[in-house]
């Protein structure tokens, strides 16, 4: 089986039966020769879509992407055989992410020991102060959840409802939830949304046995309503920033879900992916009651070294910060009480995260900013060397998640 990596004005060709490669903490699933898990020196071979014969070979940093000049470690002439392989020395090299140019057309992602890639915690001074006056804040507001059945989507086993309760600052958050007919208590499932992605429904029949809750926080989700645009919404003061009142309705789901009769608070797990990702690590750092997590391609962090990998969404956010007069310093200070990298220690429960190594819109690095910051030792990944950004189209990440979330819930 074969599947073409397209990126840039060209493709690499690869072979995805190829086994995976493995550590204790991680696994490349299928092995391609482009994540190095182990300590070095390191040798890049692979088959590329490429006319056999000399080649330039450029390898970057991918923390200078967006730089006038980005950062090369390596530049050397290097042969594609006959048979379309391509080998290459390429020494030792220091934890974390690089981009492969092959004659200028040829460009694709590789990544040496992730799990060592150090990106520290900045949180303000106040950080906590902040976060626990906020969540103080959304303590008192009552949460008077409203439901409307949704019939097409239930049926003996599973009844489906569309809910919106009350959140901080005035604001209705909610989601749709999947709750089974049957008395008795059950594991909960929270589910959180990319940015801006659209509502589905769960299939009634497809976990009769657990309680899933799909999350719409505050003018996203079920509340969208045509917009499409939250990041720089209040950017000139963590008071108004989008983020303080999307990130209460991360924890406000969690009391939602709490609060269900049906509900084992025992086993509560959560997942998503991209904002999702970043929503359920968040979910876990600020309440106990979530026992284990799924984020993939989590979004929302290690801002300063996402703005030098990655063009969209940072250029909407500077664009703003121009209009209004906020300087960089100022921007990237106000984030940092957003950044869920700071929040990373606060999360003790297991953890399963998966990466797409081509990923352009949240890039790896930003997401082991996140992970070697936990506050837990059990943890541990899965990369899908050939994808971008959409995990959630992977079968293997669907297999993986479903067989941990059993695990944890059962």
């Amino acid at each position: 089986m074969k599947r073409i990596l397209s990126w840039g004005i060209a493709a690499v060709l690869v072979v995805a039966c190829a086994p995976r490669t493995e550590t204790a903490s991680g696994h490349s699933e299928p092995d391609l020769g482009w994540l190095f898990l182990e300590k070095g020196p390191y040798t890049l071979s692979t088959h590329v879509d490429a006319a056999p014969g000399a080649a330039s070979f450029v390898l970057v940093k991918d923390v200078s992407l967006m730089a006038a000049t980005p950062d090369t470690v390596l530049c050397k002439v290097a042969t594609v055989s006959a048979d379309s392989t391509l080998s290459v020395e390429l020494g030792m090299l220091e934890p974390g992410f690089y981009q492969v140019r092959l004659r200028d057309s040829l460009r694709w992602n590789i990544g040496v020991r992730p799990d060592a890639v150090v990106s520290a915690p900045d949180a303000p001074e106040d950080f906590d102060v902040f976060w626990e006056t906020t969540f103080q804040e959304l303590a008192q507001v009552p949460l008077e959840p409203e439901y409307k059945e949704l019939p097409e989507y239930s049926n003996e086993l599973r009844t489906c409802y569309e809910v919106r309760y009350a959140s901080w600052g005035g604001a209705v958050s909610g989601g749709i939830v999947s709750i089974p007919n049957a008395p008795g208590k059950y594991p909960v499932q929270i589910m959180y949304m990319g940015y801006g992605a659209e509502p589905y429904y769960m299939d009634p029949n497809a976990y009769p046995e657990q309680i899933q809750f799909l999350v719409s926080v505050r003018d996203q989700g079920i509340f969208k309503a045509g917009q499409d645009r939250w990041i720089d919404r209040g950017i000139g003061a963590k008071e108004t920033f989008y983020y303080r009142g999307a990130f209460c309705d991360v924890k406000r789901a969690v009391d939602f879900a709490a609060s269900l009769d049906k509900a084992d608070v025992t086993r509560m797990a959560a997942w998503g992916e991209s904002q999702g990702g970043a929503f359920t690590f968040l979910s876990a750092a600020v309440d106990s009651r979530i026992k284990a997590i799924a984020p993939s391609v989590p979004f929302l962090g290690d801002y300063e070294d996402y703005a030098r990998i990655v063009w969209w969404p940072v250029h909407e956010v500077f664009e703003t910060a121009d209009t209004e007069g906020i300087s960089r310093e100022q921007l990237f200070a106000m984030l940092r009480y957003f950044d869920i990298k700071n929040f990373a220690p606060k999360v003790k429960c297991p953890v399963y995260m998966s990466f797409g190594l081509q990923d352009p819109t949240c890039p790896p690095h930003t997401n082991f900013a996140i992970y070697n910051n936990l506050g837990t030792s059990d943890k541990r990944f899965l990369c899908v060397p050939t994808c971008g950004h959409a995990m959630w189209q992977e079968p293997v990440w669907e297999r993986e998640r479903a067989a941990f979330l059993s695990e944890m819930l059962q």
